[in-house]
């Protein structure tokens, strides 16, 4: 049998058992994209032939040589079934790594056929549909894969991820429970089982599950929100609360050996820069200063990279290491103004304040309408005592742009500082119908309303009616959740009812202790021994809580 006719055979194979769906024919448009035609008579799709100019120099030499590979191997008449399937395969695998998910998709299927008994093709097809859709195609891929290899923990947990994603979540207990028992110490199969019990209304299962998925992955923050709400249906709203709190994106990933073969390879600039911007967006900071300094090592000339290095260290808490960044960039291109915005920012909490001011300064000699450096301007002259410069530069943001959000409120907050508390009322009152979204405006005005020290001006019972609605919704974040409480409680010991705000105060601590907000904790403890002397507050805000 030649070459040609085995490879025959196998489609034919792949069509008869059924080992997975025949691959959608796709008419090609003249005016289309350029596609890679397959071999005649085997039942393969034409595929797309990738963009290589937008791309970044290494990819696109990346993928031209495996493009250029199979085009080779299409031409060549002896070439066997699984020499082809294997550089479909490949190219499928530079597409996925590139995050090319939707051209990876045809390069997939013609593996798939030539090759029905390979499950690295079924199941990397499970990913491309369960990110670019449709899930049921996803089920499909996933489930041949599962055929292939009943133990794979990765397809295990994966295929019911997507059982869940489509709501069918009595198809993904016994999956999540097999992977449980293959592998306990996996944080996303617990994960996995945690979320399928909570879609089945087993709270207690699923606090279990989630649980123990909390404890194999602390980082994994995405746990904590259905874990919140399986503790607020079995009624322990306290921990409901703390979990909540703490909820972010981070998901627990199952160890996936053939994603991580075709990820790791892919060491460019482009694609560990993209995946630093993932890890970022997640708020897995080490994991996105991990990836810039990687991309670092291949374009070290790049600003914008070590410019996102240098918020990823910031973020992480590693100051001297984020400052060292910036000054990079700055020595280099001096020209780039985020990074002296960033470097002021990392001075002023670092105890210099004056070097922040200089700083900002000098960007806004260059970037007048920088008004992201022009607020923390006003913001740190504020907190230097030079309050009528920081009101002149709130007005000079305004100027620029009337109508925006943060200049408006701390033009209003700063008018405190300097006893214009009727004009800092009617300043919020205008903020308040100019940003109806924005209730940050609403906010301040019942702290000024509670606070004030002019006695025309403060008005507690209004004061308290402002803030209550907010105590009923559950704020995103933690410091959210303390602007809410404290405003809350400045209003009840304005109104005489200190034992409330005590309480307030008191959860509010601890909340800002937990989450590391420092700054609040110790303006949060000198109020709470006012309110605990039976004595009202008469500072609404302090310069630190200016936008």
């Amino acid at each position: 049998m030649t070459a040609r006719r085995r490879l025959a055979a196998a489609a034919v194979f792949a069509t008869m058992t059924g080992a997975c769906a025949t691959p959608t024919e796709r008419s090609v448009e003249a005016t289309g994209p350029p596609v890679l035609a397959p071999p005649d008579g085997l039942g393969l799709q034409a595929v797309m032939t990738p963009d290589f100019t937008a791309m970044g120099a290494s990819v696109a030499q990346w993928m031209r040589e495996r493009h250029a590979s199979l085009a080779r191997l299409i031409e060549d008449e002896d070439v066997t079934p699984a020499e082809l399937a294997s550089a479909y395969g490949e190219m499928g695998n530079v597409l996925l790594a590139a995050l090319e998910v939707a051209a990876a998709e045809g390069y997939y299927l013609n593996a798939q056929t030539l090759a029905p008994g390979d499950r690295r093709w079924s199941h990397l097809l499970g990913h491309v549909y369960r990110r670019q859709g449709p899930l049921e195609a996803a089920v499909t891929a996933f489930e041949h894969a599962l055929q292939l290899e009943p133990d794979a923990l990765a397809t295990l947990v994966r295929l019911g991820d997507v059982y869940l994603d489509l709501g069918r979540a009595e198809k993904a207990v016994p999956l999540f429970a097999r992977a449980v028992a293959l592998e306990p110490g996996s944080a996303a199969a617990w994960f996995g089982a945690g979320r399928a019990a909570l879609a089945r209304n087993e709270d207690a299962e699923a606090v279990t599950a989630l649980e123990e998925a909390l404890v194999r992955d602390p980082e994994a923050t995405a746990i904590h929100h259905p874990l919140a709400m399986a503790y607020r249906r079995l009624g322990d709203v306290d921990r409901a609360l703390a979990h909540l709190a703490r909820r972010g994106d981070v998901e627990p990933r199952p160890h996936d050996p053939l994603l991580l073969e075709i990820e790791e390879p892919f060491e460019s600039a482009l694609m560990l820069d993209s995946r630093g911007g993932e890890a970022m967006a997640a708020g897995n900071w080490a994991s996105a200063a991990d990836y810039f300094d990687r991309a670092l090592a291949l374009s070290p000339d790049s600003p914008s990279l070590r410019h996102r290095l240098g918020t990823a260290l910031w973020r992480m808490g590693d100051a001297r290491g984020a400052e060292s960044a910036f000054d990079h960039i700055i020595r280099a291109t001096p020209d780039y103004p985020q990074a002296h915005f960033n470097l002021a920012l990392i001075m002023a909490q670092t105890g210099r304040p004056q070097e922040a001011i200089d700083e900002l300064s000098t960007v806004l000699e260059s970037t007048p309408g920088y008004l992201d450096a022009r607020v923390a301007l006003a913001r740190f002259l504020a907190g230097d005592g030079r309050v009528d410069e920081a009101l002149a530069q709130y007005a000079a943001a305004l100027e620029i742009a009337p109508l925006h959000a943060a200049a408006t409120r701390g033009y209003a907050m700063t008018l405190v500082f300097l006893a214009r508390y009727d004009e800092a009322r009617d300043r919020l009152t205008d903020g308040i119908r100019a940003f109806p979204d924005d209730p940050r405006f609403t906010l301040s005005l019942a702290r000024l309303l509670a606070a004030a020290a002019d006695d025309d001006v403060r008005d507690a019972r209004r004061a308290l009616s402002l803030a209550e609605p907010f105590v009923e919704e559950r704020p995103p974040t933690p410091e959210d959740t303390v602007a809410v409480g404290e405003t809350y409680a400045m209003a009840l010991a304005a109104v005489g009812q200190y034992r409330d705000a005590v309480a307030v105060q008191r959860d509010m601590r601890a909340t800002a202790e937990q989450a590391g907000l420092d700054d609040a904790v110790q303006r949060l403890t000198e109020n709470l021994g006012l309110y605990e002397q039976g004595r009202p507050c008469r500072q609404p805000w302090t310069w630190d809580e200016l936008p």
